[in-house]
């Protein structure tokens, strides 16, 4: 919509929360200072328009004299930028950058449209109790801020977002800040193009204090495995005695990460090919980078007492995933006092001070050398450790024995 004078009008159609509607801008600069106005109506916007017209007519700056092909508005803008740049750069170097590194975004995408996709396309990838925690997040972001298209957030305000919650743990910045740095990811993904760049990438995570990991003690994991092989499930409907052994035994012996659902074992749960990946002839388990947290292929060895465990347990008549099972894991975890990834823990614990290499522990763990030598070297004693690797099943034969059938 062309205009004359110094100032403009110009037509907005803005999109949020489902909502498609149409407003007016103001725009222009009076005594060197930018003018932005928005309208609902057409001609509220031309009667400001006006009314700014006549002010800017009678401004300094309109008499001012200069020897240019420059409008007063254009002189007005120049003069700001000057103001704005002070010494940091020339007005010709600023644009030559802009010129060279702005790129607009494909799509006006609002906040709250967007994020609402983006929580819809994590359904049945991620933990319930995740993705809860990434909704109330983002909405908490989403109040903080006037409504916007995700390509105006800069990188400054979020920064200055994240450091006003002083009562945060760095455990809690860094959460929060990996689930702004995911949905901005995702909206600069090039098939969406809701914004060019991820604001998020160049704000620093937080160093978090690690005390030592929790493990269970040999004595413990055995009492635990006591219990699974006569666990049946609920009084009413019983499950075969044991059918719990196998999750337990690739968590414990194996050190899969065992969240349900989204863990390693519940995605090893749900593969065709189960028994290619969890090669008990062979003595291997093969963990593809769909499978992995890191998304990085690697294994695992299946060693004698393991190879026990699921010969008198298989994952033929013991699947990995059954209905309800989140609800009877809840209860044990419960009675055993077991923590998020406690028995990854204790498997990368007694693996370093059983087999003495990191290196190794680190490539079944799916973790780096530094990791396992700074957590978890010199938790357990070299006798504990024998403990624990010769846990087996009922009337079974000896680790040894079944070292030589392996």
């Amino acid at each position: 919509m062309k205009t004359t004078g110094p100032f403009r009008i110009r037509r907005i159609e803005v999109k949020d929360h489902g909502c498609h509607y149409v407003t007016f801008l103001v725009e222009g600069y009076l005594r060197g200072k930018r003018v932005r106005k928005k309208f609902q109506g057409h001609e509220e916007a031309i009667g400001e328009k006006d009314r700014l017209d006549i002010a800017a007519g009678n401004s300094e700056a309109a008499l001012h004299v200069a020897a240019t092909r420059l409008s007063d508005t254009q002189l007005a803008e120049a003069e700001f930028c000057f103001r704005r740049l002070k010494d940091r750069a020339s007005l010709s170097a600023a644009v030559e950058w802009y010129l060279g590194n702005y790129r607009p975004p494909s799509i006006e995408k609002g906040f709250s449209d967007g994020h609402a996709e983006y929580l819809k396309s994590k359904l049945g990838l991620v933990e319930p109790r995740h993705l809860a925690e990434v909704r109330r997040q983002l909405a908490a972001f989403a109040t903080a801020f006037p409504p916007r298209s995700i390509h105006a957030f800069r990188r400054s305000e979020i920064q200055a977002y994240l450091e006003a919650k002083k009562d945060w743990s760095p455990k809690t910045w860094n959460n929060v800040r990996g689930i702004l740095h995911s949905f901005f990811e995702y909206a600069s993904d090039s098939d969406r193009g809701w914004t060019v760049d991820n604001p998020v990438r160049g704000i620093a995570q937080r160093d978090v204090p690690r005390g030592l990991p929790t493990i269970k003690t040999a004595v413990e994991v055995a009492l635990l495995f006591e219990f699974l092989q006569g666990y049946t499930g609920r009084t009413r409907n019983p499950m075969p005695a044991g059918f719990l052994l196998p999750y337990f035994a690739l968590a414990t012996f194996a050190g899969l990460r065992p969240s349900v659902p989204g863990g390693e074992l519940w995605k090893l749960g749900h593969v065709q090919n189960l028994d290619r990946l969890v090669d008990v002839g062979l003595g291997v388990i093969r963990i593809t980078p769909e499978i992995a947290k890191t998304g990085a292929m690697r294994q695992v060895k299946i060693r004698p007492n393991l190879i026990a465990w699921l010969r008198a347990f298989p994952l033929t008549r013991h699947p990995l995933v059954m209905p309800n099972m989140a609800e009877m894991l809840t209860g044990i975890r419960e009675r055993y006092s077991l923590g998020p990834d406690v028995l990854r823990h204790t498997f990368i614990s007694m693996h370093v001070a059983r087999f003495k290499s990191m290196g190794e522990a680190a490539l079944e763990a799916g973790n780096s050398e530094a990791i396992i030598k700074r957590h978890y070297l010199n938790l357990v004693s070299d006798a504990e450790a024998d403990q624990f690797w010769s846990i087996m099943p009922r009337e079974s034969r000896s680790v040894d024995s079944v070292r030589n059938v392996a």
